[in-house]
């Protein structure tokens, strides 16, 4: 029987270790220690919380007192589609003289808008020659001040365009699929400006549909007077004939037309508060800057400091001899 050294001795002999794996290595820190930075802050707290304070003061006081403040006025209308006005004017057509039955053929040109009248409201109100024609119509040009971006920028080339963009962020107006209502704004340094001036964007959209169906009237007015001349219908021609001696009051039906395109459900009405600026927002949003710049500078300034400290102690940025 072999002994039990031997035994040992000879498994000790034939075992061969695996080969040496690699050395584990430690996994790279996936989070950086904030404890520096905040202890950082807080030591400096005192002049943090006086920034604070006296940014919040400033801003509030300059949006309060310095700024300009404006008044908004709002206005709300309802668009009618063109189908009830249709029926409205085959109605008065068939009241004033049996006109009634012409009314979908001779007038077609007033069922040719939009479902949505709105869809076309409000681009003719955004346009450049709207706003341009309503500014001369009403002698609005010396309460829009032309000036440059900047002190030193001097004033625009083009004072219409200068003047444009100036009304066009001032105005604004929403659709609402809900409702159907049309809402429209305007800003002015005063509430009764505004209220003014938005009254001369329903007056003027209401004189310029007025005019759109008064020039479609009369081109519809020319297709009937060509057609009297060319019918060998006498009864078609009695009728056209009438049809065409009654352009006046065509015309005053094109005006209850466009007095028909909408319905002024709100007048335009300011409310005696300023809409801007926002002076809580205001204050809030130089206080967030403020403390944001004054926590970064004394951030830098404090690794700045440590790696002076580091470098007159002889750490690794000093150079070793």
């Amino acid at each position: 029987m072999e002994p039990i050294g031997a035994r040992e001795n000879r498994l000790a002999t034939a075992y061969e270790p695996p080969a040496q794996f690699p050395a584990r290595r430690e996994p790279a820190e996936e989070f950086v220690d904030l404890r520096e930075y905040f202890a950082a802050l807080a030591r400096r707290w005192r002049l943090l919380a006086a920034a604070a304070i006296g940014a919040m003061a400033a801003a509030g006081l300059f949006a309060r007192f310095a700024m300009t403040r404006y008044y908004r006025a709002g206005a709300i209308i309802r668009p009618i589609n063109a189908s009830t006005v249709q029926g409205r004017l085959s109605g008065l057509l068939a009241g004033a003289g049996g006109f009634g039955g012409l009314a979908g053929g001779s007038l077609s040109p007033f069922a040719s808008e939009a479902s949505n009248p709105a869809s076309e409201y409000m681009p003719v109100l955004r346009s450049f020659d709207f706003t341009t024609g309503l500014i001369a119509r009403h002698d609005l040009a010396p309460e829009l001040p032309i000036r440059g971006w900047a002190p030193w920028a001097g004033s625009a080339a083009d004072p219409r365009w200068a003047r444009f963009r100036l009304m066009k962020r001032r105005f604004d107006c929403e659709f609402s699929l809900r409702t159907g209502n049309l809402t429209l704004y305007y800003m002015a340094p005063d509430p009764a400006t505004a209220r003014r001036v938005l009254a001369f964007y329903i007056a003027d959209l209401r004189e310029r549909l007025r005019r759109e169906q008064i020039r479609d009237a009369a081109e519809a007015i020319d297709s009937l007077r060509d057609e009297v001349r060319e019918t060998a219908d006498n009864l078609l021609q009695t009728q056209l004939s009438e049809l065409l001696a009654r352009q006046i009051q065509q015309e005053k039906l094109a005006q209850v037309q466009a007095d028909f395109a909408f319905k002024v459900l709100v007048a335009p009405t300011a409310p005696d508060r300023p809409y801007r600026p926002f002076v809580m927002l205001d204050a809030l949003l130089a206080t967030a800057v403020t403390l944001l710049v004054l926590a970064v500078a004394i951030l830098l300034r404090e690794a700045g400091g440590d790696a002076a400290r580091e470098r007159s102690r002889g750490g690794p940025h000093s150079k070793r001899i």
